[in-house]
């Protein structure tokens, strides 16, 4: 093994340098999927929950599968806050008040 080694300290030494740029890389890819995942997390929660006050479904199951990917890549926590709000809303819009309809009359 020794022997090996000996003989082939360059190419070795390639190849290490080579991993190392390839996992500096993938972490790399790794926070960047995850900062624009929680960018469009913080994006559903700042149009449904802050503007509209519902969450459609279709906006709902797209959002699992996007917290799910984000979860899984060690998200933080503010994600997982936004996430659960988002969750928590109605799927339709409220209804407006009857008073509110009298006055549109």
């Amino acid at each position: 093994m020794i022997e090996f080694i000996t003989e082939n300290w360059k190419l070795l030494s390639v190849l290490a340098g080579a991993l190392g740029y390839m996992y500096a890389q993938l972490i790399a890819m790794k926070k960047g999927i995850c900062a624009m995942l929680r960018a469009d997390i913080i994006r559903l929660y700042n149009k449904y929950h802050e503007e509209r006050g519902y969450c459609p479904i279709y906006v709902k199951q797209a959002l699992e599968d996007e917290y799910q990917q984000y979860h899984a890549l060690k998200g933080n926590g503010v994600g997982t806050n936004l996430y659960e709000a988002l969750m928590a809303l109605p799927t339709e819009p409220p209804k407006e008040r009857e008073d509110e309809k009298e006055c549109m009359i």
